[in-house]
């Protein structure tokens, strides 16, 4: 074989681009807010992973995920209770979600959502409800008008 035939000789096209650039869109779920509900900061929230356990009092003015174990008062604006999260204690939202198990006295000003899986007991005020087949709901049940605040601890007497 001769030089010239050397130069003029290709590399096969392996490492050239044989397809067009991928756009860098982002494919996010954009979902639009009400305008009367606070927007939720991701970037604020707090997530309780599995496995560690906490005793205390958690505030927090986003969401709490817990997938963990509370024992103690929740205070937020949306709590998820994942399959493997439990919460023992008082538990005062905006709104959630339950897919594991929540006792003690709930007090949701919005929407109690039970997933299938979810098991809520206790004393509960609520502004609206969901329960999917298979949630469960024991306990004092009490429904909360957004516009007539109720007193939520009736049991209590001044000194």
């Amino acid at each position: 074989m001769s030089l010239i035939n050397l130069k003029t000789k290709k590399e096969p096209g392996y490492f050239s681009a044989a397809s067009k650039p991928i756009n860098k869109t982002s494919y996010t779920n954009k979902i639009e807010p009400k305008n009367d509900i606070q927007t939720i900061n991701h970037e604020s929230s707090l997530l309780l992973g599995e496995g560690v356990t906490i005793t205390g009092t958690i505030k927090a003015e986003n969401e709490v995920i817990i997938q963990g174990t509370i024992d103690g008062d929740v205070d937020c604006h949306t709590a998820i209770v994942r399959k493997t999260g439990n919460i023992k204690g008082k538990l005062k939202a905006e709104t959630i979600k339950i897919e594991g198990k929540a006792e003690g006295e709930i007090n949701i000003n919005d929407l109690l959502h039970i997933k299938s899986q979810g098991y809520v007991s206790g004393k509960v005020f609520y502004g609206s409800i969901q329960i999917d087949e298979g949630g469960k709901l024991l306990g004092e049940i009490n429904y909360r008008d957004k516009n007539n605040k109720q007193e939520e601890f009736k049991d209590w007497k001044s000194l």
